[in-house]
């Protein structure tokens, strides 16, 4: 019995070294980057801010919805997700603008997953850019045309857009999807080796974050 315990607390205490061994594997400069500059954050006790830039435009930011959606069904109770469209080009803006008026109109939780659908499913490639295409896609969520509109054109929503477009360059990301933890380090699912594996490099740098700040 006494063996048998002896080895049994050998395999937990080598299980244990084999996790800790694959958590130092990732390094700064390597799976994720520092930022220059630390970016503003959201600010919420005890929680670390994970804020996705993505553009829906994008097929691998599309394929990386269900990641997103699993990772968030593990109740990480530390961490505060934030989503952020990027403007890397001007061409992105409209994206953005329909993901501000929507939020704004308080239908984002139908209209993000639907427009993404909607784009890489059913090919309607017009909505990253095209205002009209968006105003009868709103419509379907039950957004009437002149509330589209207004809203579109609001000071809120024009505000937002251009405060994407700043902390998208201060955040020096060149391409979507990307994770930025903290408002201080940046990893997307190439630099992590997939998108499963990029979580996992997000919550080490999230636990990272904490011991910082602890």
């Amino acid at each position: 019995m006494t063996r048998i315990l002896i080895s049994w607390m050998a395999a937990l205490m080598m299980g244990m070294v084999a996790v800790t061994a694959v958590a130092e594997d990732y390094m700064e400069g390597v799976e994720y980057t520092r930022i220059s500059k630390p970016l503003r954050t959201v600010s919420q006790p005890g929680k670390i801010e994970v804020r996705e830039y993505f553009w829906y435009g994008c097929p691998h930011c599309f394929r990386l919805e269900p990641f997103i959606q699993r990772w968030l069904a593990t109740n990480p109770e530390n961490v505060n997700l934030q989503m952020q469209p990027a403007i890397l080009g001007e061409s992105w803006a409209p994206a953005a603008q329909a993901f501000y008026v929507a939020a704004l109109l308080g239908v984002l939780d139908r209209v993000h997953p639907a427009l993404f659908e909607a784009v890489h499913l059913d090919g309607q490639k017009s909505l990253v850019t095209d205002d009209l295409a968006l105003e009868l896609f709103f419509e379907e969520y039950g957004v009437k045309p002149e509330l589209f509109r207004k809203t579109w054109s609001s000071f809120g929503v024009q505000s937002r857009v251009k405060q994407a477009v700043r902390m998208t360059r201060r955040s020096g990301i060149k391409g979507v999807p990307s994770i930025v933890v903290n408002g201080k380090y940046v990893t997307d699912p190439g630099r992590a080796g997939g998108g499963d594996e990029m979580f996992r490099v997000i919550e080490y740098v999230v636990a990272q974050g904490q011991a910082d700040s602890s």
